[in-house]
């Protein structure tokens, strides 16, 4: 940005001098004005950086020039130019704050010299005042990002704590649009077999928002998915309509990849709000949209976990043989009827979670259910079930320390 300088003297060819010799090759931005009455106009409009003004002119003087100014709270850096043995003048003048003063007829490197000063101070005001402004700014910036770490921190424990999958989304969506500062957010998944993502969870949607399906072959979302990279949309002078099929004035659509498979998109929406987003709104939110990947991935995982463990205990439970599977704390987490008859329990499964010291009595049994792992070894010994009957009874230590027992009564 150029430096205004504005000339204040009745002289044309003064005016000219200084334009000429001092100011233009110097860079200025120059303003001019041919007498008092007319520069104070021109410096209160224009706010120059410096003036460099006449004592003697027609309309007001140098000095009322300064005065009037002084009475407006102007503080606005000048050089008074006056002529020999005007020195009490010069005195007057450094009372109302001038920065220097000159006698004409001008020295060309004096006036210079003197242009030079009286910017320094200004120029080092203005440095000192951006810089504070740039620490402002930075300081600002710090405590958003540490607020969006933190609320990614909360995020992340929630996504590693729990299996609830409607939970960790909605927290997921909520959380991107505190973030970032939005009016909306929504998680959508996609539905291979029509093509299309529907809306999984959502924040400040209405019902018809929520009820929407967005084609992939034809949606800004869909373009994301398939193409595995970020999207952001700023303010506009007007609405404009996104493929979305919203009025939106900015928005931030992040894919979802599970296994670099695109499984979905999260997005943030403003439909009133001017304000754009930024690249720390963009990495913010494909930080949530990670974790919301890991919790779909982790409930998937859950799931198949169950569905096995349904299906082995829909398989041990149909034979004859009994079977318990204890955990890393000795609690039942698998228990069939033979087991149950064995040991004479409750048929219903209230015994499950509970702890095998609290369910049998028998000294030598619990002795052998519970000894010391061996490098996982089978063990088996004959023991005998609380029903009296004598069972061949087999240790299995599982990985991680699960242990399970077949016992398989004697004929």
């Amino acid at each position: 940005m150029y430096e205004r300088v504005l000339i204040i003297d009745d002289s044309q060819e003064i005016r000219e001098y200084l334009i000429e010799n001092i100011l233009k090759p110097k860079g200025f931005e120059i303003l001019t004005a041919s007498n008092g009455l007319a520069g104070l106009e021109m410096a209160i409009s224009k706010e120059p950086d410096l003036m460099i003004v006449d004592q003697q002119m027609p309309q007001l003087t140098g000095l009322e020039v300064l005065e009037r100014l002084r009475e407006r709270g102007l503080d606005i850096p000048a050089i008074l130019a006056t002529a020999h043995g005007s020195e009490e003048t010069a005195v007057a003048a450094f009372r109302l704050g001038i920065r220097d003063y000159v006698i004409k007829p001008f020295d060309t490197n004096e006036i210079s010299d003197s242009v030079d000063r009286a910017l320094r101070e200004s120029r080092l005001q203005r440095e000192r005042d951006q810089l504070v402004q740039q620490l402002m700014e930075s300081n600002s910036q710090l405590q958003r990002r540490a607020q969006e770490l933190n609320v990614l921190y909360g995020v992340g424990k929630s996504v590693a704590s729990s299996l609830d999958l409607e939970e960790v989304l909605h927290r997921v969506v909520e959380a991107a649009v505190y973030v970032v500062g939005a009016e909306e957010g929504s998680l959508m998944l996609l539905d291979p077999e029509q093509g299309e993502l529907y809306h999984r969870a959502s924040k400040n949607l209405d019902s018809k928002a929520q009820s929407m399906r967005k084609r992939v072959t034809d949606s800004l979302a869909g373009k994301v998915l398939q193409t595995k990279r970020a999207i952001a949309i700023g303010t506009d002078s007007q609405w404009k309509r996104t493929h979305t099929a919203l009025l939106v004035k900015s928005l931030i659509y992040v894919p979802l990849v599970l296994q670099n498979k695109p499984i979905g998109v999260l997005g943030v929406t403003n439909r009133l709000k001017e304000t754009s987003f930024d690249s720390n709104d963009t990495r913010a939110l494909s930080a949530l949209g990670g974790y919301a990947t890991i919790a779909i991935n982790n409930a998937n995982i859950y799931s198949e976990i169950e569905q096995e463990k349904r299906t082995l205990s829909a398989i041990v439970e149909q034979t004859n043989d009994a079977v318990l599977v204890l955990d890393l704390q000795d609690r039942l987490i698998i228990i069939n009827a033979a087991a149950r008859a064995a040991f004479q329990l409750p048929a219903d499964q209230t015994v499950i979670g509970q702890a095998i010291t609290e369910l049998i009595d028998d000294k030598n049994v619990l002795d052998f259910i519970l000894m010391a792992e061996e490098n996982g070894s089978l063990i088996e010994e004959v023991l005998t079930g609380s029903d009296g009957n004598r069972y061949l009874t087999t240790l299995r230590y599982i990985h991680g320390g699960i242990r399970s027992i077949l016992m398989q009564r004697e004929q």
